[in-house]
């Protein structure tokens, strides 16, 4: 497609409907018009124009500017991550604001030399105005979706009312400030100790901070995960465009991403999934995951234009190879289990090429050998040569569904034996229901467009093997899986795509009776949830309710069947019509998750999910963010503070209370209490375990009995200057007050200047 001017001017409207939404929930959200302008600037300035002005000096200028902005945006951020860490490593920070100056002006005079080359073309079908309007309220209704289930949970540090934090926020709020103020970063929770994590998201919340100033919480907690989802929606249209040769599916893969869901009907959006992973819940509960994604989108892009070129070495390729490693870096450093997915899926790509063409893959082997190298090196640099608690734990997110939860507790063996494998498939269909528009394409007849598609279907297929095979600490193989799936989005619309092109032929039903047949089932599975609510319990209930709609659906295929096959309908095409109960299922996952969301919004209520009672929710409280902030204003960067409470729950059970280190943006001397968070694994009994262990015995030695020595110790030793101790969730033996000078104090919150 040559994206003419009338075409171009087609997409202003949609884009700046979307742009509207986006800006009217910063504004809504309480972000200044000055934070949202120099953040804006930064992200076209240091991001989106260098970006795109090494793709196009590397490659060429491509035809459609969504597809521009799909591979220059994380083409840009791998530029922005590296001269960041770049001018931080050499003392010269400063230096980094002239960085897009020395990216752009040498790209420049290449662009110049290709000014009369023709544009690549990298593009589908011509773009209707209706699929760019589809895209665009889709990606809208989407981006609302998100802001109503994580802005709730970020209020802003107040210093009027206590707030409280999903357990990852304040750990990736201080993962930002330390690597804002250090290099290299090492843990802000225990200090002096080397970290090993996808560290590049947080460099770029960094390097905003650096240059525009914006607070680390509004750029975390408003700003930057927006722009995020935009480009991969962005991405989606442009990629679903190209590789599935249809605007149109472009649009639906945007419909299948943001606005379906994993077979998750309940009304509590904290609640844990009855089918344990949710795609759209680590879009925004995880900053690492959606960032990745953008580079595996680019990459998916980018390697599917190199295995269909005639040659690996075609005319112009150079270029592209670079740009690809480029965003292999970025994605190495953005989200651990991008490469790994793309590994495993050029693999399978090539087994595939190599049985059925019976000829060696040449371009998949150079494909499968650069992500390697570049999986291996980063492997070593960023992530220090391992992964702590990876293991080898086939079926583990399986293991957690309903499905398979209840067919465990079934006491007969033989009963159990037969109906846990059932239970599995069962629990592997409640996942991937959203995609359910991938098995219209196994029809003899669309083998053309599923062939198009392969290499979409072998990274899906690499990252539910990868999921399935490994296990990690916080079920973090669940990436590996969510990773995969975006790939399988794109084949899925192409299926919606065909089955809508197919209704009133191959299909016996007409368009307009298929919507009736929609809203009839989105209003059918509401009564069943509506019913079910008051006596049904998790999860044994819920798997009922699940078997009363798969009941349903069932009686509505075979009622279809009864009716219309005297008519000549093909048995397919009547089992199609199976996709109206499940997409009706999946596209009331998240309206119904939210539902509290959205009632209180109604009700003129205040969104704010967690207004915790201090003495039962250990959350920030505002005794606390004034010592926070004392400690952030008068303090040097490189101060080291000690603090007296380490559990985020009054039980003392779970040890990971990151607050402190997040919103003073200071190391401490041990934070959390679960070694987990360090990387640290007993057995086997390490030294960097046993170090972890004694940090743990003078903490509280010194705050719990005021123990001298073990004061002298952390001092001289580890270099603390200050004792914050939490009053109100655990409060330091009295006797520690006279070990120090006492520099604030309030009912919340003292801070004791000692060494």
């Amino acid at each position: 497609m040559r994206d003419t001017p009338p075409v171009f001017r087609r997409g202003l409207a949609p884009c700046a409907f979307v742009l509207a939404v986006v800006l009217a929930i910063w504004i809504i959200s309480g972000v200044s018009a000055g934070d949202i302008t120099t953040f804006v600037g930064y992200e076209i300035g240091f991001v989106l124009l260098p970006g795109i002005a090494l793709l196009w000096a590397l490659r060429g200028r491509s035809r459609g500017s969504l597809l521009t902005i799909a591979v220059g945006w994380p083409l840009g951020q791998t530029l922005e991550i590296l001269a960041f860490s770049a001018t931080a490593a050499i003392g010269a920070r400063g230096l980094f604001v002239i960085y897009p100056l020395v990216v752009i002006i040498p790209s420049a005079f290449f662009i110049w030399r290709r000014a009369n080359a023709p544009p690549r073309d990298l593009d589908g079908e011509s773009t209707s105005h209706w699929a760019m309007w589809t895209a665009a309220v889709a990606l809208s209704l989407g981006v609302v979706y998100l802001a109503l289930a994580f802005l709730p949970q970020v209020p802003l540090p107040s210093t009027s009312q206590s707030v409280s934090y999903y357990v990852d926020f304040p750990n990736f709020i201080g993962l930002t400030a330390e690597v804002r103020n250090h290099w290299p970063a090492t843990s802000p929770g225990l200090s002096g100790v080397p970290l090993h994590y996808e560290w590049f998201v947080f460099e770029h919340m960094a390097a905003i901070n650096q240059v525009t100033g914006v607070s680390i919480p509004t750029i975390g907690f408003r700003l930057d995960v927006f722009p995020t989802i935009l480009v991969l929606g962005c991405q989606l249209f442009a990629v679903g465009r190209f590789l599935g040769r249809s605007a149109w599916t472009g649009a639906l893969a945007i419909v299948v991403a943001f606005l379906l869901g994993a077979l998750d009907l309940t009304a509590d959006l904290n609640q844990t999934s009855p089918f344990f992973d949710q795609f759209n819940f680590h879009l925004w509960a995880s900053w690492t995951f959606p960032f990745g994604l953008i580079f595996l989108m680019a990459l998916l892009a980018l390697i599917a234009e190199r295995l269909q070129a005639a040659s690996w070495r075609a005319s112009g390729a150079l270029g592209s190879w670079v740009v690809i490693v480029l965003i292999m870096v970025g994605a190495s450093g953005a989200k651990a289990t991008v490469l790994p997915v793309v590994i495993a899926g050029v693999g399978l790509y090539a087994v595939w090429e190599l049985i059925a063409l019976r000829a060696i893959p040449v371009t998949a082997m150079v494909t499968l050998g650069l992500t390697a190298v570049v999986f291996a090196v980063t492997f070593v640099i960023v992530y220090g040569r391992g992964v702590p608690g990876t293991t080898l734990d086939p079926l583990v997110p399986l293991s957690h569904t309903v499905p398979v939860t209840v067919a465990a507790s079934i006491s007969s063996h033989a009963v159990r034996a037969v109906a846990l494998p059932v239970a599995y498939v069962a629990g592997l269909a409640g996942i991937m229901l959203p995609l359910a528009g991938m098995l219209y394409l196994l029809r003899r007849r669309h083998r053309d467009e599923l062939r198009r598609l392969r290499f979409c279907l072998c990274l899906f297929a690499g990252g539910l093997l990868l999921a399935n095979v490994v296990h990690q600490i916080g079920s973090s193989e669940l990436y590996f899986l969510d990773t995969g799936y975006l790939a399988a989005v794109i084949v899925a619309a192409a299926g919606l795509r065909i089955a809508w092109a197919d209704l009133g032929g191959v299909i016996p039903m007409s368009r307009r009776g298929a919507l009736v047949a929609l809203a009839g089932w989105l209003i059918l599975v509401v009564m069943v949830v509506l019913i079910t609510s008051p006596t049904l319990a998790h999860p044994a209930g819920l798997l009922v309710r699940y078997a009363a709609i798969a009941v349903l659906a069932g009686i509505f295929v075979v009622g279809c069947g009864v009716v219309l096959r005297p008519s000549g309908a093909a048995l397919p095409g009547v089992l199609a019509l199976a996709l109206l109960p499940v997409l009706a299922a999946c596209a009331l996952t998240s309206p119904i998750q939210l539902a509290a969301t959205i009632g209180r919004a109604m009700g003129g209520k205040s969104l704010t999910v967690t207004q915790p009672d201090p003495q039962t929710t250990r959350g920030l409280t505002p005794g606390l963010v004034v010592a926070l902030n004392w400690l952030q204003d008068n303090t040097s960067v490189n101060t080291i503070i000690a603090v007296s409470n380490h559990w985020i729950n009054p039980g003392e059970t779970d040890g990971r209370y990151y607050y402190y280190s997040a919103f003073s943006q200071r190391n401490v001397f041990v934070e959390p209490y679960t070694p987990d968070d360090y990387g640290l694994q007993n057995p086997p009994l390490t030294a960097g375990f046993v170090a972890f262990l004694h940090r743990v015995m003078l903490n509280d030695l010194v705050f719990d009995h005021a123990d001298v020595a073990a004061l002298h110790v952390l001092t001289d030793q580890y270099d603390v200057r200050y004792l914050l101790i939490d009053r109100l969730h655990h409060d330091a033996d009295p006797a520690l007050l006279q070990l120090g000078r006492i520099v604030l104090t309030n009912p919340d919150a003292t801070i004791v200047a000692v060494g």
